[in-house]
């Protein structure tokens, strides 16, 4: 088998070594998509599982929130930050710890991706409540979400992806570029498929699985895709983390469609780099 057949393998048999989400995770992906759930479903669900709970408060009272008052419950949480943002923080969570395994001599550090990929869930709001074209209560989840792909090339194909790595440092060419041609698909439409196996909702899978590719992206998805590849870019250039890539293009007309300058995205890169404590302190409540 090539590797993409692999990668396919590797996600469909439950017989492999991938991780599955926790039960409770389950629930809240049911919860998400079912329009008859109730805060009270969601808080129960959460509450039943102490290390989720623990995070969530964690994060909830964490600078990024900059709350005036201790936020003591879930509960409470879901009042002050809102369901949805609840929901999300609690999906990633669930993605952090399925994924946060350290395998021996990977090629990228892991740490630092989950910092990358975090900065570019902060960058993603920005953008999106500047442009106003939509809820932005997912941003940070698929910030978290849309590199999760890198991380099973490197526990699962570390040798196969050091070598992609210097590849795309040598030819000075974008990472996802030398991924399709020598892997077979690139990280995006790995992520694709491992999160449409557990299940997500299309707002979270197809803005990951085109953030790269926005010209075939279905155009109910469009404006978050752009926001997410854009949001990829300002995170690079704030020097937030590292994802493995060091040959960043965004599409160039991106700015345009989404209403921004390059005044705008000064400012952004300014603001994330000033962020960068909040990103550490987010990533220590989430581990």
């Amino acid at each position: 088998m090539n590797i993409k057949e692999k990668v396919i393998d590797l996600i469909r048999n439950r017989r492999t070594s991938l991780p599955t989400l926790p039960v409770v995770i389950n629930n809240i992906i049911v919860t998400a998509r079912s329009d008859k759930s109730s805060a009270q479903d969601l808080a129960n669900f959460i509450v039943n599982d102490q290390a989720i709970s623990a995070r969530v408060l964690r994060i909830a009272n964490s600078a990024y929130y900059g709350m005036s008052k201790e936020i003591d419950s879930i509960s409470h949480a879901i009042v002050v930050i809102g369901f949805k943002e609840i929901i999300s923080l609690s999906l990633g969570m669930g993605i952090f710890t399925a994924l946060s395994k350290k395998g021996d001599d990977v090629p990228i550090d892991i740490t630092e991706l989950w910092k990358h990929s975090i900065g570019v869930g902060f960058a993603a709001r920005k953008i999106s409540k500047k442009v106003r074209k939509i809820a932005d209560e997912s941003t940070i989840l698929i910030g978290l979400l849309h590199d999760i792909g890198k991380i099973v090339f490197c526990l699962h194909f570390p040798d196969e992806y050091a070598e992609v790595l210097k590849k795309t440092s040598n030819e000075q060419t974008p990472l996802y570029k030398i991924e399709n041609e020598c892997l077979g698909l690139d990280h995006a439409e790995l992520a694709y498929l491992l999160i449409k196996q557990w299940n997500f909702p299309p707002n979270l899978i197809q803005p990951v699985r085109y953030h790269h590719n926005l010209s075939v992206c279905p155009k109910e998805w469009v404006d978050m895709a752009m926001i997410v590849n854009l949001a990829n870019f300002i995170c690079h250039q704030s020097g937030i983390g590292h994802s493995g890539n060091n040959n960043i293009e965004t599409d160039n007309n991106v700015l345009g469609k989404l209403g921004l300058s390059d005044e705008n995205i000064g400012a952004l890169i300014e603001e994330l780099e000033s962020e960068r404590d909040q990103v550490e302190d987010f990533l220590v409540a989430l581990s």
